[in-house]
């Protein structure tokens, strides 16, 4: 009984220091920023559906902006392929508007990759490195908001406040299934943009993979290693990989220094994996890796397209 009633008495200091720790946020936040703003869903969801860009490219047309207007459909298209109307709008603003481009919108880190692996395969390295890098960097900022997103209750792939709980009779049930809800929303963020790159591994592997590579081709063989030193703090082992940083560091002569903040990052990630491992289970995320495997969407051809030269080699062990 004694055992119990320390229990009970330990796990509610524990929980009161929650709820202080989270009052006090509260009110700083309420100092620096003011009240917060109250969405509704429905706002949410059509920002990130980008709705608005319906209604901007009507009003470019009714003020013969066409160009503009082509533009702002392409961008609701992008986000909408299914719509027959903007399909339509596409099509007639492309055959009587000059096709120019506008920055309606920033490019996120997938697209910015892609247009480094456009410049990479012609030979510019120095403007392909650039991309990489920019890539990496909206890569790591879009990951960190999609995970605040979920812990502040959104989940932005279901569009809807979480958690949607069914009644369970304790509270510590309550908490897990939270726990739990916010955790599959987080691991989610992590692979965001692996389909999006058509490939059927792991989207900062390969993002990696290039920059190294490029970075070294541009004449940074510093920056090239530290790239392959986080390269292998994902993938330990991977031998290829581990040879490159051998030749980047014998032509260097010394050891640069780790780029802690993107070594922080990847340490978040496989935490964010440890915990829910250990909630599902270990089978069961072997299972959902295992199955990550079979989104087989198209080889990218790597060897042959990038022809990398006889030394440092582009590590296809994945």
């Amino acid at each position: 009984k004694q055992w119990y009633q320390r229990r009970v008495r330990a796990n509610h200091v524990y929980f009161l220091s929650l709820v202080n720790a989270e009052k006090c946020t509260r009110k700083c936040m309420k100092n620096i920023f003011g009240e917060p703003l109250q969405l509704p869903l429905w706002v949410i969801k059509d920002f990130k559906s980008r709705e608005p860009y319906s209604f901007l490219q009507y009003s470019y047309y009714k003020t013969e902006r066409l160009a503009a207007a082509l533009e702002a459909a392409r961008v609701h298209l992008k986000y909408n392929p299914d719509s027959d109307m903007m399909q339509k709008n596409v099509r007639y603003y492309s055959s009587v508007a000059e096709d120019i481009s506008l920055p309606h919108e920033q490019l996120d880190s997938s697209e910015t990759f892609k247009l480094g692996m456009q410049k990479y395969s012609g030979g510019e390295y120095s403007i392909s490195t650039h991309l990489f890098n920019l890539s990496l960097s909206l890569y790591m900022t879009e990951i960190g908001r999609c995970k605040t997103l979920c812990e502040t209750g959104f989940d932005q792939y279901i569009n809807r406040k979480i958690p949607n709980l069914e009644d369970t009779n304790t509270f510590y049930e309550q908490f897990v299934k939270l726990y739990h809800t916010v955790m599959e929303c987080r691991y989610k963020c992590v692979y965001k943009f692996d389909k999006k790159i058509e490939s059927t591994e792991d989207y900062l592997p390969r993002l990696l993979n290039y920059l190294q590579f490029s970075a070294y081709q541009n004449g940074d063989k510093a920056y090239a290693a530290q790239i392959a030193r986080a390269y292998l703090h994902i993938k330990p082992g991977d031998q290829t990989m581990t040879n490159n940083l051998n030749i980047f560091l014998r032509t260097l002569g010394k050891s640069p220094d780790d780029l802690t903040h993107l070594h922080a990052f990847v340490d978040q990630n496989s935490l964010d994996m440890e915990v829910l491992s250990a909630i599902v289970g270990k089978k069961e995320m072997r299972k959902r890796l295992k199955d990550k495997q079979k989104y087989v969407l198209g080889d990218m051809g790597l060897v042959s397209d990038l022809k990398p030269n006889s030394q440092i080699l582009w590590t296809n062990s994945y």
